[in-house]
């Protein structure tokens, strides 16, 4: 029964942030903090499925376990990535939960601070994405708007067998 209340609280809030969202308008915003249940680690590009592993499941199991309140979409906060296969960088994967509660094991709870971004809504596989960086990155120099090197993919939909249904929310943070 509590699985299934969760998936409802996440079905509701990804159709709330979808009816409040245009599709593949870029925008400047402010993202308010927000309470996580999140697994740290340092990765490359060309390491990360097999460094991330079984983690996002681990993560899930561990919230139900604990009866957290599910509030959003699955957050991936990458620090220092630059686009290149072998470059390490910090990868946070987090879960939006209502208040931090219980035992989180190998996890910790943290709330992540408010965020300045121009962000993007991409539709579509996950490797098409490259093009949505490549427009924000865009926007960003033509207005020498500085960077902070922290951005974050918002896992809005995802759909590993047809992932044209995939919606991710590309947000870039700003000074």
């Amino acid at each position: 029964m509590k699985r299934i209340s969760t998936i409802l609280i996440i079905v509701f809030t990804v159709t709330f942030t979808l009816t409040n969202q245009k599709l593949n308008a870029m925008e400047k915003k402010s993202v308010a903090k927000t309470t996580v249940l999140m697994y740290s680690l340092k990765t490359s590009l060309a390491k990360m499925t097999q460094d991330v592993g079984d983690i996002t499941n681990e993560l899930m199991a561990v919230a139900t376990k604990s009866g957290l309140e599910i509030t959003g979409p699955q957050i991936w906060q990458y620090t220092n990535s630059d686009g290149q296969p072998n470059t390490k960088f910090t990868l946070e994967i987090c879960i939006p939960v209502k208040e931090a509660k219980g035992d989180p094991g190998k996890f910790k709870f943290v709330t992540l601070p408010e965020f300045k971004c121009i962000s993007e809504i991409h539709k579509g596989p996950w490797n098409k994405m490259g093009n949505v960086y490549q427009r924000i990155m865009g926007e960003i120099t033509r207005k020498s708007i500085p960077m902070t090197g922290i951005s974050r993919e918002v896992y809005i939909t995802f759909d590993f067998v047809n992932q044209e249904n995939n919606v991710t929310e590309v947000q870039m943070e700003i000074n």
